[in-house]
């Protein structure tokens, strides 16, 4: 019997966006107040970057001795994720985020190299409404993916082969369910690799 679905899931809660932008000024300082809104123009970047790249962010705020909650909070985040090249989503404990967010408040933060703090917030828990699959799969799909495989191992695909792979990929449902020679050839035309 098919479990039942949680009508939705919540996706990322307790974590902090940290919204990002090109360093300023020298060392990567950011200014007082976040730069104006660009008018509307394609973004020129220098070079593609990912998230893990960016989050020396950590490594850079570990070096706050004087402040031991700030040091124990960013250690104890993690990178959740990055999204649209300008936000670094980080994940932790309430009390980790309440210290990052005083830091920020009290312009303790520092940026990645290269980067300055525009924004610091809250996200709110992304909720995801999960899609149910069937338990039925039809047989010519089946053997579609199954004859794919195959061919991707080097593999000949001959009836016996093609019967031995289905049990072998499918062990729980047995020999049972295997579909009779007379319908595999109606379903598909087995090939085979040359040589």
């Amino acid at each position: 019997m098919p479990r039942k679905m949680e009508k939705f899931l919540q996706i990322a809660p307790h974590s902090l966006a940290i919204v990002l932008g090109p360093a300023e000024g020298p060392a990567g300082e950011r200014s007082e107040a976040p730069p104006p809104a660009a008018p509307a123009q394609p973004r020129q970047l220098a070079r593609h970057h990912i998230g893990y790249e960016i989050f020396d962010f950590k490594a850079e705020n570990m070096q706050h001795f004087w402040n031991k909650k700030v040091t124990a909070a960013v250690a104890e985040t993690f990178f959740l994720g990055w999204i649209d090249e300008q936000v670094l989503l980080i994940q932790g404990k309430e009390e980790h985020l309440e210290a990052l967010r005083e830091g920020w408040s009290r312009r303790a933060l520092r940026p990645p190299s290269g980067f300055h703090i525009r924004y610091l917030g809250d996200v709110s828990p992304i909720s995801m409404s999960p899609i149910s699959q069937s338990q039925f799969i039809p047989l010519g799909e089946i053997l579609c993916l199954a004859i794919s495989a195959m061919n991707s191992a080097r593999k000949p695909v001959t009836q016996e082969a093609l019967m031995e792979h289905l049990t072998t990929c499918f062990p729980a449902l047995g020999r049972a369910w295997l579909p009779t020679r007379r319908a595999l050839l109606k379903v598909t035309v087995v090939r085979t690799l040359p040589g």
